[in-house]
């Protein structure tokens, strides 16, 4: 009966790995509709946050949009406020360097260079890899990660955060992105037939206007 309570609680949470969220991996949401998404709850969102989530997130093979919903948390949806301890001329996304109430954290000099870094912290907790050929480091608190000990975006909680729900916060968030639909603001033509005569008779109209006004 023991061993079979043991090998039950091995497929339980062998399984829970197996259905975790992987940092790495293809990206599923286009920049538009990340830089909508944000933009629906922050309409001062700079939409070159969202490309450069998205291209950076390429070249690391880290999913970029899901890196952005954790960075909508840490920001709340990038309008730094209610207590968020980074500023947003720091481009710092995530909170790199706070470690106590009160700390403002690291400051980065580019949207590029905030998000390079957030990347390349992730990157150093899902994986144990140099960085990419050609990558710059930028991330200073890179060194202080235990390299390969969250590869899930689950796994995250208790090591990036203390909040346990940290991970699944990120996800329910790329979830509602996921089912986001931009309303469609477009006007659509309405093709409307006009007899002829009506036509004529209102060209007449304007010439006998004319000649009325210039006489």
């Amino acid at each position: 009966m023991k061993r079979l309570l043991n090998s039950l609680l091995f497929i339980s949470i062998s399984l829970s790995l197996w259905c975790q969220t992987s940092i790495f991996g293809p990206q599923r949401v286009e920049i538009e509709t990340m830089y909508r998404f944000v933009a629906a709850r922050n309409p001062n969102f700079d939409r070159d946050v969202a490309e450069t989530f998205y291209l950076v997130g390429e070249r690391y093979g880290i999913r970029g949009d899901i890196a952005l919903c954790q960075a909508i948390i840490e920001t709340g949806w990038f309008r730094f406020d209610n207590g968020t301890a980074v500023e947003p001329d720091s481009h710092n996304y995530c909170g790199l360097g706070v470690k106590k109430r009160g700390d403002k954290g690291c400051r980065f000099s580019s949207v590029e260079e905030g998000v390079v870094a957030m990347i390349q912290h992730l990157y150093a907790y899902a994986c144990k890899e140099n960085l990419p050929h050609g990558e710059k480091m930028i991330d200073p608190r890179f060194g202080f990660v235990r390299r390969g000990c969250a590869k899930s975006w689950e796994s995250l909680a208790g090591k990036w955060a203390m909040n346990p729900k940290y991970g699944k916060n990120i996800l329910s968030i790329y979830e509602s992105m996921l089912n986001h639909k931009p309303l469609d603001k477009s006007i659509e033509s309405i093709e409307v037939f006009i007899p002829d005569d009506i036509l004529l008779s209102a060209e007449d109209d304007d010439e006998m206007s004319g000649q009325q006004f210039f006489d």
